[in-house]
């Protein structure tokens, strides 16, 4: 018999967010967050930094929700945590933040192919 011993989690939270536009090495500078991330776990205290650069077809309402797109940075973290990175690693985080999906966004395209009348 095999004891499996789970590895304790890693507890994150954002502690900062600054907005800007960041150059970008070719083309336009592009609106983003630099989000700061602090993860936690036992005694270890880290501090990641994630760039959310928002993408071209994002909508008002999703570059006005930094809860979302903070929560988007901290998904990412949790992904690379999943998948073996450990903040003591110095890497540059950059994301592309998209619209999030929804299920009214199946169904739109549904609404829009049924005529706007209706028999009551």
């Amino acid at each position: 018999m095999v004891a499996v011993v789970s590895e304790q989690r890693w507890s994150m939270s954002v502690t900062n967010g600054l907005a800007a536009h960041f150059k970008m090495p070719s083309g336009p500078s592009r609106e983003g967050t630099m989000w700061s991330v602090k993860l936690t776990r036992g005694g270890e205290h880290y501090v990641a930094m994630v760039k959310g650069l928002l993408a071209d077809d994002a909508t008002k309402a999703t570059r006005k929700d930094a809860v979302y797109q903070s929560q988007t940075a901290m998904q990412y973290l949790n992904d690379r945590l999943n998948n073996g990175w450990h903040p003591k690693e110095d890497v540059e985080h950059t994301i592309h933040i998209g619209n999030p999906l929804t299920e009214s966004a199946s169904t739109t395209a549904t609404l829009s192919e049924k005529p706007w009348w209706r028999f009551w």
